[in-house]
């Protein structure tokens, strides 16, 4: 049997890291595209790190050998959720590995992932990499209508998954049931607390 890579030691990510966690459907691209863009305006540099890359590279090889192309935000959640299932089976840290090998060569001032999932071996490997946690809050009935208009190629309904995600405690909370503006001023109220709070870290180490 092959012998797995040795774990990754925890990315030493010099600026903010930000994890969004919710259920599909919540708003988690849009809350990302959001700090984003609020971050980018204000001459921050941002990059979006996903623990689910080689799984959406996996997803286009199979529909590529079906002779289907893919839009990049099209997902086969019953695929993506199998083929992560066997790739922890043959190695449980391989996703949370990759992601920490991508965040330690990314040069942004900020790094934001949106789609973890796993409490058991993804989140602990962000936490020790300093991420904090914001969750977007949407109701059941809200999400269902949302998913109804992404017209994923499948969805998984009360993903076990779900569960898990349900068991990562969150720093912050953002709810997502009303208006992109009424989402906009949580984000903007989120970012300028996120700053400030890096600021004054950076002020006391300066100050030890």
């Amino acid at each position: 049997m092959a012998n797995p890579i040795a774990p990754q030691a925890p990315a030493s990510h010099p600026g903010l890291c930000l994890c969004l966690v919710a259920p599909s459907g919540s708003g988690k691209s849009t809350t990302a595209q959001l700090i984003r863009e609020w971050l980018l305006a204000r001459g921050h540099s941002v990059e979006v790190v996903k623990l689910a890359e080689p799984l959406y590279r996996i997803q286009a090889m199979f529909y590529a050998e079906a002779g289907i192309a893919l839009t990049p935000e099209t997902q086969d959640q019953k695929l993506l959720e199998s083929v992560a299932t066997h790739l922890r089976a043959i190695h449980a840290r391989a996703l949370a590995d990759g992601f920490l090998r991508r965040l330690a060569a990314s040069r942004a001032d900020v790094v934001i992932n949106d789609d973890l999932r796993d409490d058991r071996i993804d989140w602990p490997a962000l936490r020790e990499a300093g991420f904090v946690v914001v969750k977007v809050a949407a109701r059941a009935e809200v999400r269902a209508q949302r998913l109804a208009e992404r017209n994923d190629l499948s969805v998984v309904k009360d993903s076990p998954l779900d569960l898990q995600m349900a068991r990562i405690e969150a720093d912050y909370v953002l709810t997502n049931n009303g208006s992109l503006a009424a989402l906009q001023a949580q984000v903007d109220g989120l970012c300028r607390l996120l700053l400030a709070g890096q600021r004054a870290d950076a002020d006391a180490e300066a100050v030890a």
